[in-house]
Formats: C-alpha cells, structure tokens, sequence
C-alpha cells in the first residue's frame, strides 16, 4: 500500500510545498477551478485539486499560526497533529475496524477534521459503501440532519490496476446546509485477503469560510503529516532512512522502504 501512498501523497505535496498572509493566498488561488465537477473555485477548490494529486502552487508553507495543543492517537503517539486555539482533538477507535487515526474539532463543532492512514474494512462490494459511511461521520460531527438534503458538486470514483493490485479513489465535495465538506477515501483490495485496506480524511466548515479555513487549518494538517516542522524535508519517526510517506510502518525501524 505504501507504494500508492507514495504515488498520492508527493503529488498533494509537490502542491503543498511549492513555495500565505491568508488574503493575498485566498486572492491568489480564487480562480483556480476544481476538476471533476463544475462552478466550483478558490482555495477549497485548490484543496479539492490537492486531493485529486493536481499541481496548485501556494506563495508559502502552510503552518498553524495560532497554535492550541496537540492531540495524538495513543496507541500510535508519533500520530499526532498540532492545532489552533479554539479546537481540540481526539483519537480515533472503531471496535469493528480497528482504525488508527484523530478527529479535530473547533469548540464551536462547525470547522471538523479527520485523518485516518489506515483502516480495514471486512465484506465491503462497492467502495460507495465506505465513503457514504464518512459523509454520514461528517454530517453527524457539524450536526447536520442529511434529510434536510445536500448538494454534491464534485465527484470522482476511479479505480486502477496497480502491480496486481485494486487501487480506488472515491471523492467527494459536498455543499449541505451553511456547510461545505471534502471527504476523500483512497482504498486497496489485494488479492486474497478478502479486506480493503483504506486511507480516509474529512474536511468540513461554513461554507463562508470554507476557503479561510482550508489555508489556516486543512492544509497546515496535511503539511504536518508528512513534512518535517522545519520545512527541510519529510517527516522520519522512527529514524531509520525511510521517510514517513514511504515507510510501511513509520512507528517501528525494523520496517522500512524497499527501493
């Protein structure tokens, strides 16, 4: 899996690392148009545009400018992610599916934020099954009933061979209510194992400050996931050679990247 991630994730950071007061970055990116849908633009555009592994170029390295604590999962504490004051965050656990991954929430629970690297999914036949599950999350988390109806204005499920590998990448941008959300679901069924292994993240705000929040929130989350604080290059837990986006499993030296 972690080849595919590889592919994904340095698309999203040749994005992410391309060179923000958030103004000039949201003037600079409010014509950008989102792919796979129509009469969407700006910088959750842009984001939508990251998701999907196409180059957008930002004027500097999105941090959190305002920093409020940290929340780790703990069973994996080297997953951890820093956010701003007026959040807080908490580790993700499922008994069914074991997934390891945070949830950040703003304490007013209208800005929600999920990133989960991996989850196993048992009996799924149609990769829709998983990402409706999110969606649902997400409404769920900003307090949204789904009945009152929601709009989705971008879509992509598209799926690839990969050295003998199913490899599906199901997307979503959703308007619902005063909110807009992205929830994206990249998953693997490898032959035999009769499981989908999937990575999932969930990004949700009012939709008037969608494009604010995407440049002080979800992008610094993302950056921080795979880039080193100091910028000068990818992030290495476990310090054996391999960076975090190639490492099968970044926790534990012993298992690195084979070229």
């Amino acid at each position: 899996m972690k080849k595919i991630k590889h592919l994904s994730i340095m698309l999203i950071l040749t994005g992410v690392l391309s060179c923000i007061n958030d103004d000039s970055e949201i003037d600079n990116l409010q014509n950008v148009q989102a792919q796979f849908c129509d009469n969407y633009a700006g910088a959750g555009a842009a984001y939508w545009n990251m998701s999907n592994g196409i180059f957008v170029p930002l004027n500097k390295v999105p941090i959190i400018e305002n920093p409020g604590g940290r929340v780790s999962f703990n069973e994996q504490p080297l997953l951890s992610l820093e956010y701003s004051v007026g959040y807080t965050g908490t580790g993700i656990r499922d008994s069914q599916n074991f997934p390891i991954g945070i949830d950040i929430k703003r304490l007013d629970k209208k800005v929600f934020y999920r990133w989960i690297p991996n989850v196993s999914f048992v009996g799924v036949s149609d990769f829709n099954q998983i990402i409706a599950q999110e969606i649902n999350t997400m409404f769920a988390e900003v307090g949204y009933n789904p009945s009152n109806g929601f709009d989705p204005i971008c879509s992509r499920n598209e799926s690839q061979n990969f050295e003998g590998m199913l490899v599906n990448f199901n997307g979503r941008v959703i308007q619902f209510g005063e909110f807009t959300g992205i929830v994206w679901v990249r998953s693997m069924v490898v032959p035999g194992l009769g499981t989908v292994n999937s990575a999932i993240q969930i990004s949700a705000a009012p939709s008037v400050e969608f494009d604010a929040r995407t440049l002080d929130t979800f992008l610094p989350f993302n950056f921080q996931l795979y880039v080193r604080p100091d910028g000068e290059g990818f992030i290495d837990n476990d310090r054996d050679g391999s960076p975090a986006h190639l490492d099968p499993d970044d926790n534990d030296p012993n298992v690195r990247h084979q070229n």
